[in-house]
C-alpha cells in the first residue's frame, strides 16, 4: 500500500478546479461533438497538487467508529 496517493497531479492543474467538497479534473482534449460544460468552481493555481499527504481534514477514530455503524 501507498503511504501517500496522488488524487491530482501538477500536470492535471491546468484543468482542474476546486468545488465545495470535491475537484474536478476536466479533460485538456474534447473528443466528443458535445459542448463541455463551463466550470463554475475557482480554477487551482498552476502546479496545484493532491495528494493524501498534504490533505488538511482528518477523521478521527470516533467519527470512523459511527460511519461504519450506518453500514451495518
Amino acid at each position: 500500500e501507498k503511504l501517500h496517493e496522488i488524487m491530482v497531479t501538477t500536470e492535471d492543474s491546468m484543468t482542474t478546479y476546486e468545488y465545495d467538497k470535491h475537484f474536478i479534473v476536466y479533460p485538456q482534449m474534447v473528443f466528443s461533438t458535445k459542448r463541455m460544460p463551463q466550470p463554475t468552481g475557482k480554477k487551482v493555481p498552476e502546479g496545484f497538487s493532491y495528494s493524501s499527504g498534504n490533505n488538511t481534514e482528518w477523521l478521527t477514530v470516533e467519527q470512523i467508529q459511527e460511519l461504519l455503524k450506518k453500514l451495518d
